[in-house]
């Protein structure tokens, strides 16, 4: 199972965001901050054209970013890996997304399912599998290969190789599980180590076909419970030679230890499956930048149960200032990410490859700390908001294939399009308007001169930054920015530049590497008071099926890299568990929290919403079935797509 247990998982897009300080002039001009030396620019290394296969009617060849080489669940990947995990692994969860983004129960997999729930509230589902499902290697998938994968991945065997998955999060003993023991608290609060605990309590093994896997009544009710439980196969005999399952009424275990076992996925499988139960075979990883697979025989089918019509699948890294031309020449099939914005309305005119657009469920955003520094303040946040002129941005990075947003959501969320009209009426439109601005500065501590006792006056602000806000200690207002390196900083930089001096805001920009942001924006509460830096950061969000706000911004995850805004307000918290403690079922209630959400969350801004921009796939003329969107990519409808002649 997995679960999205923060909404920034995903990070597809980064972006630059440039600004300069500038420094009130008054009788005496004012003497900056000890300046901080810039890190070095990183230029982007050039990169070599790709060695591609022949073109043929039974290969097709796919267009991507770079691939980490992580082709297993359980370690971290980007959008590329996970293609290839889907298409050799993946299929074959008890539960499967359906295009509209909703859960479903996979019927390709399951013959058959019961509900019970017992005397405490605790939810049991059994799945009975299907007889005729087969790993590439021709033997039959078992219920014991779903129990293995389970017991693996919730419990400490995959935290010792470094791994990380939400596999078994909301069952019941989950807790016990994951650590590898009992923690004892005593009354005063204080921790220790109770008894090892090496079984699972949620999942029983009933049969060669049948096992089930139980909730826990504190998680429940769930919105989105079916993700509980949705459990994915591993190949046990392989994974886990010599050891057996034991099961029984209190939950199940493996019969031996399994830390040589975990090793070895952790250094071979992770990095080449072998034998897997998706439509293809993965063959091989070349030189870090292309991936082969090959079709698998015994592949049953997709939840229609249709099976792909390509021998052979080539993913490879393909720059975008070539992409787009080799598919137009009939070297590559398919593009479906690393696409040139500037080019789509040129190629749309040309008619000379095949584009398809959608929608995203997802969104690009300023963020801020909002426990530390000058942005813990929201007329802060909402101040740095009127500075950007975000049709502007959208026009320059875009070329006009985006939408604003003016909070947490992306246009093809189903929410935000069964909404739209109460959402757009209930929320205050984020516009560039300098006085806005101002007023919102005037509500903050930023109100002086640099004497700290004379009221700042807007109207001598001016472009070249001599007259900036102050706070009562005579320390000048400024932001500093991380971000790492990608031309839509520019635009960015445009508006910025221009504007904030406009209002007395210093802002300054350093450049540095994407890890080095993302480790600022997860782990900056880690640090003391005094070593903080950073007061923003450009990333971008895409939302997956389990859109649950909790696990990004309720008080309860403060000083942990989850709640990474350090955010804490009750009243946003009433409104996410609200959310999240409905059935199913409960799909227009849910609606209606949704917005109340969206509200609140403007209202104190720990991001600014920029645009939700247009997705594209690119590909040759003779190629058909590429109808994907925000919740499936070209590796979840492969089997629906095919080439002529």
């Amino acid at each position: 199972m997995k679960k999205n247990r923060i909404l920034f998982l995903l990070l597809a897009l980064v972006m630059l965001f440039g600004l300069v300080t500038a420094c009130e002039e008054t009788e005496e001009p004012d003497e900056p901050d000890e300046p901080v030396d810039p890190p070095n620019v990183v230029e982007p290394p050039v990169t070599p054209p790709p060695v591609l296969p022949e073109n043929t009617d039974e290969t097709l060849i796919v267009g991507t970013l770079d691939m980490l080489g992580n082709f297993i669940e359980g370690w971290g990947s980007n959008l590329q890996d996970q293609s290839i995990k889907v298409l050799t692994g993946g299929f074959h969860g008890t539960v499967y997304v359906t295009d509209t983004g909703q859960l479903a129960i996979n019927p390709t997999i399951v013959k058959d399912h019961s509900v019970t729930t017992d005397g405490a509230g605790n939810k049991t589902y059994t799945w009975t599998l299907h007889e005729d499902l087969k790993w590439n290697n021709g033997e039959t998938i078992k219920a014991k290969d779903y129990v293995a994968s389970i017991l693996f991945y919730s419990g400490p065997a995959l935290t010792s190789q470094n791994g990380t998955s939400s596999t078994g999060y909301g069952l019941l003993g989950y807790d016990d599980y994951k650590r590898g023991f009992t923690l004892i608290v005593d009354g005063e609060g204080n921790q220790s180590v109770g008894d090892a605990v090496e079984t699972f309590a949620a999942v029983q093994l009933l049969d060669e076909f049948i096992f089930s896997m139980t909730i826990d009544a504190k998680e429940l009710p769930y919105f989105w419970e079916l993700e509980y439980v949705n459990a994915y196969p591993v190949y046990s005999a392989g994974w886990f030679p010599g050891i057996d399952i034991t099961s029984g009424a209190s939950g199940s275990s493996f019969s031996g230890d399994i830390s040589d076992a975990a090793e070895a996925v952790a250094y071979g499988e992770r990095f080449a499956p072998t034998v897997t139960c998706g439509p293809y075979i993965f063959e091989s990883f070349e030189e870090g930048k292309t991936v082969t697979l090959r079709r698998n025989q015994h592949f049953k089918g997709d939840p229609n149960g249709d099976t792909p019509f390509f021998e052979k699948i080539v993913q490879v890294e393909i720059p975008s200032e070539t992409n787009i031309d080799l598919v137009i020449s009939g070297d590559v099939d398919l593009i479906v990410s690393n696409i040139d914005y500037s080019k789509i309305e040129g190629l749309r005119a040309s008619g000379a490859a095949q584009i398809h657009s959608f929608q995203r469920a997802g969104y690009t955003f300023i963020a801020f700390p909002c426990d530390w520094g000058v942005t813990s303040d929201a007329n802060v946040r909402w101040a740095i908001a009127h500075i950007l002129d975000r049709e502007a941005i959208i026009d320059k990075v875009l070329y006009g294939n985006g939408d604003l947003v003016d909070a947490a959501f992306g246009m093809a969320e189903w929410t935000y399009q069964s909404k739209q009209a109460e959402l757009n009426s209930r929320l205050t439109p984020i516009v560039f308007d300098l006085g806005k601005a101002n007023e919102y500065l005037d509500q903050t501590e930023w109100i002086y001169e640099s004497n700290g006792t004379t009221r700042f006056n807007p109207a001598n602000a001016n472009a070249e930054g001599t007259y900036m806000r102050h706070n009562s200690n005579g320390e000048m207002l400024v932001v500093r920015h991380l971000s790492a390196f990608l031309s839509i900083g520019g635009a960015i930089e445009d508006e910025v530049y221009a504007n904030a001096p406009l209002v007395g805001m210093g802002y300054e920009l350093h450049h540095g590497e994407f890890e080095d942001l993302l480790d600022h924006y997860y782990d900056g509460y880690l640090l003391p008071e005094a070593d903080r830096f950073y007061n923003a950061f450009n990333l971008a969000a895409n939302f997956t099926h389990v859109d649950d706000k909790w696990l990004s911004y309720h008080s309860d995850l403060l000083g942990t890299w989850q709640n990474a805004h350090q955010l804490s307000d009750p009243q946003l918290d009433e409104i996410m568990v609200s959310m999240r403690r409905l059935n199913p079922s409960q799909t227009e209630e849910y609606a209606n929290r949704w917005v109340d959400f969206q509200v609140r969350w403007q209202q104190i801004l720990p991001q600014i919403p920029l645009f939700s921009a247009a997705n594209f796939n690119i590909f040759n003329s003779n190629v058909t079935g590429v109808s994907t969107n925000h919740y499936q990519s070209y590796h979840d409808v492969i089997c629906k797509i095919s080439k002529s002649s």
